[in-house]
Formats: C-alpha cells, structure tokens, sequence
C-alpha cells in the first residue's frame, strides 16, 4: 500500500417496483404518490445508442484499457430525463422538461418529479478544496415560497431565498438582528453576532462601538474564543489560523493561533502566509537572499526551502493537498519532500511520461480514495479532437484510461457518499453529424451505473 493518498476529481431498475425514499412525516408533498414512473425511467438496463456497446475501436485509450473504462456496468440503469447534475452528498438532481426531481445512487427516486423545483447546486472550490454541501435550495411548485432540504430529503428551511455563508456550509438566517445559523443535518446555533469565514465551527465577528470596529473569533455556540487583540483574523484551517498585529511602527506581523486561542506560531511574518494544509503552510520571507519560500509544520519548524536556483530546477509549490501531495508542471513532492519528476511518477503508474495533470491538483473534502485527472498526448476524441481525461485512483491504485470528454463539464468530481461521478463519452456521430454521448454517473473502476436514456426520435 502506499504511503501517501492523492486526489485528484446487479442494480434494482425502475418500474412497478419502484420505492422512494421516505420522506419526514412533516413534509407530506415528498410522499405523495409516483404516478406513471415509466414515463420518466426505462424499466430495462441501459442500452446504447445505434447499438454501439463498446467505444470507438481506434481510440488508443480504449486499446491499451483492460479496465474498459467508459464501458457499461453490469446491470447499469437508463434514466429518460433531459439533463443530469453532480451528486451532492449521495443525492444527484435530474431534470425532464420543466420538472426536477433527486435520485439516489442506485437510480431510485428519493424526491419524486413534480413536488419541487431544484436549482442546481455547483460544486464549490474554496481554498483549493472542492465541496459539496448537501443542502438542496427548492421552489414549491406554485413557485410561492423557496427553502432548502438536505440530501435526506427532510425539509430544514422554508421563506427563503439564498441564505448561505460565505463557505457554502450553512445556512445564515437574519431574524430581526438574532443570527441563525443551521448546518445540512438540521442543527441550529445561535452565536448572537453574524459571523464571516466559519469553518471548523468558529467564526469572525466584527462588531462597530462608538464608531470603531472590534474583531475577534467566536464559536457556533455563541461562546468567544479569548485571544490577545489582533488586527487581521482568518478562517482556521486544521485547527490554526492566521492572526496579524501591528507594532509601534504601524507594521504587520503574521503568526498562528490554535481553536483554544493560544499563540502557537509567533508574529514573525511580516508577508502574509498562507493557511495549512496538509499538514504544512507557505511562508516568504521579506529577505530572499537566502531562499524564495518555505513549508513550515504546525510547530514553525521550516522543512522544506526553495532558492531561486531550486525553482528554475525543480519548479515552485503552492499548497499541500490535504493527503499530503504537492504538484507543479514538472515535479510531484510527497509528505517526506521527496521529488519525483512528473515523467517518473506517471511512468511508476504505468502511463505514458509525457501525460500530463488535468486543472489544478485539488482535494476533495470526504474524499477517502482521492482521484488525480490526467490526459495523455496523442490520446483525442475521434469525433471531438478534444484531448480525453482519465484518472488514477489512489485509494485503490487502478489507473482509468482516458476516455472522458470534458466538453461542457467542469470536472469529473466524485461525491464522497455517492462515490460516483457525473460523466460523459463521445461514442460517434448520427447522420445529421451530431455528436452522440453515453452521459451519466461512473463508479470508481471508470464504469457507467447510470446512464441517460437516449431520446425520443419524434
């Protein structure tokens, strides 16, 4: 097994024999009755457009695969919907026609069409780590009144519009000056200040006396976490967070304080170092005679340094994903700072060296076997010439071949609960000259579980 984890990014089919998530016996429109489900899912496993079952035989990809990434799991179900969106928390949006409606993992309904209309939750990128929050913001159908439910399907707010902190996380509702805050599983807090940059449950408070603004932490609880006074906060991130303080002179210095408010990392920076993450944060130094930057650990020991001659070499890091890997054009840097070039550390998975990172090297928060996206030169959709994306699964060590059409798809984000991802392949063109896609969820091995049903030729 290795030592470090990198991320990135039969089944029941429906029918007669449908059962739906139950919902709380408080929302009685989730459990109304699903009329005419066959109008909505195929009660048969997916099938394929033209009768292609397999992709495209000149794909070099699919070729070199023993996996038969982009291929059809056994059992895999068709939805006849019109679009499919990311899960979020084990819990996808679909939508036909004007209609939404959640499904779960298996397909199944959990919230039937016509009950509510979702709007469509993006996955968000805070801080270098992708999230989904598993709050659902709804419209009733007589588009009345809006609200948000979780991905159990359990109603947590009615009357509004789109109340959501800063980071996604949670729900911030003003009633009348008294700050609510609720988080996905229902659970209230009332801090008695509205609170900025809430992450690990503590927040930034800024209150205006006699003209003055004061600054401090404060926890969910509504409880201050004492500290001495400083004049900048930021968001805790693996139990520390940077803090500022002016001298005499009016000059700044940066340092860390832990969740029980303690100074743990003196004010010695006077250049604004970043926040931890996996494990370690990036410091400059006003002075670079000596080095560009450095990683220190939580204790401020520095234990990784870069000169400007190291980065000609070796390339620059930014941040550590929180499993522990650091990644540039032309190095990946483990936990132990060892370096491996980029060539050598594709060719250790069995892929080409001259492949290359899809976007910037993201975590993805929940992820317990992160994915790295990556694509291979040469290697082009037939009917696209777009370059095709796979991926590695580190939890796992399988490599997916790249075979993924990225056209009009952020990324391919897997859902932590759901552990499947949205997902298309180009498999050919109709005789108009359209592009055809098997779209839908893979699993983690690159295979397809759900798919789109293909169109009503009238």
């Amino acid at each position: 097994m290795r030592s470090f984890i990198i991320l990135l990014t039969g089944m029941a089919l429906l029918g007669s024999n449908v059962t739906c998530a139950q919902s709380n016996p408080k929302n009685a429109s989730l459990g109304k009755a699903i009329k005419d489900l066959g109008s909505f899912f195929k009660k048969k496993p997916a099938s394929l457009p033209a009768g292609n079952d397999k992709l495209p035989a000149n794909n070099a990809a699919v070729q070199a695969d023993k996996g038969n990434a982009g291929a059809l799991s056994p059992g895999a179900v068709s939805l006849a919907v019109d679009k499919l969106f990311d899960f979020n928390k084990g819990v996808a949006i679909v939508r036909k026609g004007t209609s939404a409606a959640l499904i779960d993992p298996k397909g199944n309904l959990v919230v039937p069409f016509n009950s509510y209309d979702f709007s469509y939750y993006t996955v968000s990128v805070l801080q270098n780590v992708l999230l989904s929050n598993g709050l659902l913001r709804f419209q009733t159908t007589d588009h009345q009144q809006w609200g948000y439910m979780n991905s159990s399907a359990t109603v947590i707010a009615r009357g509004v519009l789109n109340d959501l902190t800063d980071n996604k996380r949670l729900l911030e509702l003003n009633n009348s000056g008294r700050w609510t805050y609720t988080t996905p599983d229902g659970k209230k807090y009332f801090p008695g200040d509205r609170l900025a940059d809430i992450n690990e449950g503590i927040g930034i408070m800024r209150r205006q006396i006699n003209g003055n603004v004061i600054i401090g932490y404060k926890r969910l609880s509504g409880d201050p976490l004492v500290t001495t006074a400083f004049d900048e906060l930021y968001r805790f991130s693996e139990g520390l967070a940077v803090v500022g303080k002016k001298d005499q002179f009016g000059d700044i210095k940066y340092g860390y304080i832990n969740t029980d408010g303690k100074l743990v990392i003196p004010l010695l920076y006077s250049i604004k170092p970043s926040e931890f993450s996996g494990g370690y944060a990036r410091v400059v130094p006003k002075d670079k005679s000596a080095f560009e930057y450095a990683f220190i650990n939580k204790k401020g020991e520095i234990v990784f340094r870069q000169t400007q001659a190291d980065i000609l070499k070796y390339g620059t890091f930014d941040h550590f994903t929180t499993y522990g890997m650091a990644f540039n054009m032309k190095y990946v840097m483990d936990a132990t700072f060892k370096l491996t070039s980029k060539a050598d550390f594709f060719k250790s998975y069995g892929i080409p060296a001259d492949s290359w990172f899809i976007g910037e090297q993201n975590s993805v928060e929940g992820e317990t076997n992160p994915k790295l996206l990556y694509s291979t030169r040469g290697v082009v959709g037939t009917y696209t010439r777009l370059p095709l994306t796979g991926f590695i699964n580190f939890g796992t060590g399988k490599v997916v071949a790249p075979v993924f059409d990225l056209l009009n798809v952020n990324a391919i984000y897997f859902d932590p609960t759901a552990k499947l991802a949205y997902a298309k392949v180009c498999l050919g063109k109709s005789n108009t000259g359209a592009l055809i896609y098997r779209e839908g969820y893979i699993n983690e091995n690159g295979l397809f579980v759900i798919v789109k049903a293909e169109g009503s030729r009238w």
